[in-house]
């Protein structure tokens, strides 16, 4: 029996660094530019594994869990390379779907000299989990259920909901379409039996009408706000500010998946609200010292020394 379930993406993330990327603010909005036809030389080009399944489930496996993910690839080179990746950390693949017919998924991360980033995205295969993808065996019986995004795919997450609504634990990461489905109350996170909710600042703030709802529904809330810290909700405290782990970015990407491994490898081995914020932030802060999603996740021994 696995400790924890991982739903989510798995992609392959291209990462390229440039000092002549020139970062320009606009309408209170950092534009990263180039001028359109050029030539570009480029400091730096990594080639890793990410998605918010594979880099979660990674974590998990990471921090000492028997941990298995629920995603979806083509059957071409680049999933192998999103294989491989997870058999090395020891994460089952019993429930990657592969199709023939899709395309792996992946992404193309322009990365400026603070750390900060431009996204481009072909979502590919990893944004067509359907409800028959899910195995409802698995998500009823494993003891923590940690999703993330699933492209919006509202059957996708009833059929969740409904092999896991009063059933162990389940910790969510939405994306910005899932984000859509609770504001309009399509599907809100006590749907799915959500005992961990965790969002960014923007993200919590696009929650407004329904925010009074989920802090009645929901025990655990976590806001993060990047190197400003964040906030976290119980239902017994209240709302709660924590101080951010300084550190200087090389990368942002996956700082929140790092974040929400941490907070639940805490709930995990049952301790406090505290530690599993704590864990959450140092786990962050040693991710972004890197190229990647996973790179600087820490290990067991690294949570229990820090």
């Amino acid at each position: 029996m696995h400790d924890v379930l991982s739903i989510g993406s798995a992609l392959i993330d291209i990462f390229i660094q440039s000092d002549q990327f020139e970062l320009k603010t606009e309408n209170d909005h950092v534009l990263l530019c180039q001028d359109y036809g050029n030539k570009v030389e480029v400091d730096s080009f990594h080639v890793l594994t990410g998605g918010g399944g594979s880099n979660t489930a990674v974590g998990f496996a990471r921090a000492g869990f028997n941990a298995a993910v629920v995603c979806e690839t083509g059957r071409d080179t680049l999933a192998q390379v999103v294989l491989q990746d997870l058999h090395q950390e020891t994460v089952s693949t019993n429930y990657v779907i592969q199709e023939k017919k899709e395309q792996t998924g992946g992404s193309v991360i322009l990365v400026g000299q603070d750390g900060g980033r431009s996204i481009l995205v072909h979502r590919g295969a990893a944004s067509q989990l359907d409800p028959e993808d899910i195995p409802e065996a698995a998500v009823s019986r494993v003891s923590w259920v940690h999703l993330s995004s699933v492209a919006g795919n509202l059957p996708t997450l009833q059929t969740i909901a409904a092999a896991r609504k009063s059933v162990g634990h389940l910790s969510w990461n939405p994306g910005s379409q899932e984000l859509a489905l609770i504001s309009s109350q399509q599907l809100l996170p006590v749907d799915l039996g959500c005992e961990v909710l965790i969002l960014n600042k923007e993200e919590w703030e696009q929650l407004t009408v329904v925010a009074a709802q989920i802090e009645a529904q929901v025990s655990t809330i976590v806001v993060t706000d990047g190197a400003r810290g964040g906030q976290v909700f119980n239902q017994d405290a209240g709302w709660q500010l924590y101080a951010a782990e300084v550190e200087k970015a090389v990368d942002e990407t996956g700082a929140g998946d790092a974040f929400a491994v941490g907070f639940v490898a805490a709930r995990l081995r049952n301790l406090p609200t505290e530690t599993a914020s704590l864990w959450g932030r140092q786990n962050a802060s040693a991710v972004v010292r890197h190229f990647g999603a996973k790179t600087g996740l820490l290990t067991q021994a690294d949570f229990t020394k820090k």
